[in-house]
């Protein structure tokens, strides 16, 4: 069995505008995905939109302006369908109250608020310099772990184009020591990016880590339900971050990855009044 997760990003490293990053990644079987896909085209084509990107969406912006037709209703009743869909597919953990245990899709998101990760590499140095590459790699983790509950023997990632935790991701199965220490990359049989507008999983990725990043201001019915579902939304607080493995931390650096520009210079520096 091949589990496939589809990973993607909100907002970038730039204190001048945010305050947190977030990825978000969706993982299922390829029957799982192919049920989702056909329920969430059913939509697309109901409502007349060639794909959903939430922040456009949410923002009547480019192919949801105003110009073409969309309104704040319209896009509510539209993102309302979507998580329909979403609810119809994920996987429904033993113990939640009122709803029967059930295999599903697996959504999980990862944030880590800037000032934590400025915090954390300043009491462990050692840490990875961009804090895209500690939200990337700890989801990769959750998603094996996911792998190994549902007994997939391979796995596929694909990532949103031009999204910069792609790369780190990349190097890592394709740097034949990192592949080695790290056991189960064996088991990865693809590592790319595809276009959100084409692929129904990637534009669910992009809602989760939309509404997690808008977590508790949620004012639109839409956002509220998809909060209400069982899904997977951990923050990695500066508690977390300052105790990695010491061992993993001695094998990345014995890897000597591609160094990346560091993002420490710009997120220390003060946000900008509003």
């Amino acid at each position: 069995m091949v589990l496939k997760s589809y990973f993607d990003g909100s907002n970038q490293a730039d204190r001048s505008e945010y305050d947190r990053m977030s990825i978000a990644a969706v993982c299922g079987t390829g029957k799982q995905w192919k049920r989702f896909d056909t329920d969430w085209n059913k939509v697309l084509y109901r409502h007349r939109a060639k794909y959903l990107h939430t922040t456009d969406a949410v923002s009547l912006q480019n192919d949801f302006a105003k110009e073409k037709g969309w309104t704040n209703r319209r896009v509510d009743l539209f993102i309302d369908d979507c998580v329909d869909v979403i609810e119809r597919h994920i996987t429904i953990p033993d113990g939640v109250p009122g709803r029967r245990p059930r295999a599903g899709l697996y959504p999980v998101t990862l944030t880590i608020l800037f000032d934590d990760w400025v915090k954390a590499i300043k009491t462990v140095p050692a840490l990875p310099n961009t804090i895209e590459e500690l939200c990337a790699t700890e989801s990769l983790g959750f998603v094996f772990r996911w792998g190994k509950q549902i007994d997939a023997k391979k796995y596929e990632f694909h990532f949103d184009r031009g999204e910069k935790f792609y790369g780190h991701i990349h190097n890592r199965w394709t740097h034949p020591k990192a592949k080695k220490d790290i056991e189960m990359m064996k088991d990865v049989i693809s590592v790319d990016e595809v276009i959100s507008m084409s692929v129904p999983a990637l534009q669910m990725a992009d809602l989760f880590a939309w509404c997690i990043n808008r977590a508790k201001q949620e004012t639109r019915d839409w956002h509220i339900r998809l909060h209400k579902l069982p899904w997977r939304a951990p923050l990695l607080d500066y508690e977390h971050l300052i105790k990695p493995m010491p061992k993993v931390l001695e094998s990345i650096a014995s890897w000597k990855l591609p160094r990346r520009k560091s993002s420490v210079a710009n997120l220390s520096k003060p946000k900008r009044a509003t």
